[in-house]
């Protein structure tokens, strides 16, 4: 049933901040602070844990080079703004075939000036500069593209459950524990809860390896 996990974490929530009968903090108050909370975990973690937030649009124009990030998903945006931008694939041309570009980071770029680094219709490299997604091929006339990226956490109610992977949602409830004390005052209780959550993301994003050198747009994950 919808909205079912959001009450059972409302009941845990209640739990650990010792208030059951929500004699201090209301449902609608821990609503608020897990809300908070599923945003600030989506917020710190890797985007490798963040597969429940990904969207995508196609046949985007980038005929002129760039797309503007600021006009992906018009209702909401980007969720963590250029780290949200995921992936990018290119059909030069609009011939009828994508082709996957590569990430190239910024203080890259002029490495790919190099024959065998640059940019071309079949190895498509892309980047971020000044909240666009700039693409390097050949053909530009006609180009299209897809641009995959992170939509914001919907909002949890009692009728709607946490977009996150359930494997998050203690997590989330150490952060809205966190969240609750702070709120109520107790700075040594809120503390300790933010410790525990940090240390867990901490594990978490520790598990994924950036790749190095030119197109470094795939991460490795660790065993």
């Amino acid at each position: 049933m919808a909205g079912e996990i959001t009450v059972l974490l409302e009941a845990e929530l209640g739990l650990r901040l010792e208030d059951p009968g929500e004699n201090v903090f209301t449902e609608a108050f821990k609503l608020v602070a897990l809300n908070k909370a599923q945003k600030q975990a989506a917020q710190m973690l890797h985007t490798g844990y963040l597969t429940e937030l990904e969207n995508s649009e196609s046949a985007l124009d980038v005929s002129g080079g760039s797309y503007a990030i600021t006009s992906l998903n018009s209702s909401d945006g980007v969720f963590k703004g250029a780290e949200g931008v995921l992936r990018v694939s290119v059909d030069p041309g609009t011939a009828g075939t994508y082709y996957f570009a590569t990430k190239v980071d910024i203080k890259d770029i002029k490495r790919t000036e190099n024959t065998y680094l640059a940019g071309s219709d079949t190895n498509i490299l892309w980047y971020i500069f000044s909240s666009s997604v700039y693409i390097l091929c050949t053909t530009y006339t006609a180009t299209v593209a897809t641009i995959y990226y992170l939509k914001k956490p919907t909002s949890m109610t009692t009728a709607v459950d946490p977009i996150l992977n359930r494997a998050l949602h203690p997590l989330i409830c150490t952060l809205a524990e966190a969240i609750c004390w702070a709120m109520d005052g107790k700075l040594d209780r809120r503390q300790a809860a933010y410790d525990i959550a940090l240390a867990e993301i901490e594990i978490l994003n520790a598990r994924y390896k950036p790749a190095e050198g030119v197109g470094k747009g795939r991460e490795i994950l660790k065993r």
